[in-house]
């Protein structure tokens, strides 16, 4: 009876366990191909063809790598940051599975430096980005945009491969 006990209570913290975790950072690995860059006071929008160069975000674990034309331009650790109300953090639709949700996507000032040099401000994601990650039916794709809400409203859009 004992080992039964032990082991509906080990099974049930896992469970726990597993339901306490955030759902964006397995959401976020992966690869994703650069859409956009829009916004600004004068309203530009940016995109692989205009520029002449395609970009990609590779998230792994806790790590991100940043790709121009498929050479690195930079990698390091990235972090979320959840300070917005936990009640925010997923939008489910009637099936109850997650079709966006929103966090802070924190990247080390010294690769959104290299990342903006490389790309020539196109592709310039700040260190604390407002991101949301969401899945648009029309094309059947993710899509991860990443606001600037703290200077003059850039957006970065990138779809997931």
């Amino acid at each position: 009876m004992k080992n039964i006990i032990k082991t509906a209570v080990i099974a049930a913290l896992a469970v726990l366990a597993t339901a306490c975790n955030k759902p964006e950072k397995q959401a976020l690995a992966g690869t994703w191909q650069w859409y956009c860059t829009s916004g600004g006071i004068a309203g530009v929008n940016y995109t692989p063809e205009s520029e002449g160069f395609e970009a990609e975000l590779v998230f792994k674990g806790n790590q991100f790598t940043f790709y121009k034309d498929g050479k690195k331009v930079t990698s390091g650790t990235y972090h979320i940051d959840y300070d917005v109300d936990e009640v925010m953090y997923t939008n489910k639709s009637d099936n109850d599975e997650a079709f966006y949700s929103w966090f802070n996507l924190n990247i080390p000032e010294t690769q959104c430096k290299k990342i903006a040099e490389a790309t020539n401000g196109k592709v310039a994601p700040p260190m604390k980005s407002f991101a949301v990650i969401s899945y648009d039916d029309r094309y059947g794709v993710q899509v991860l945009s990443m606001s600037e809400n703290f200077y003059d409203g850039f957006s970065y859009t990138f779809i997931k491969r």
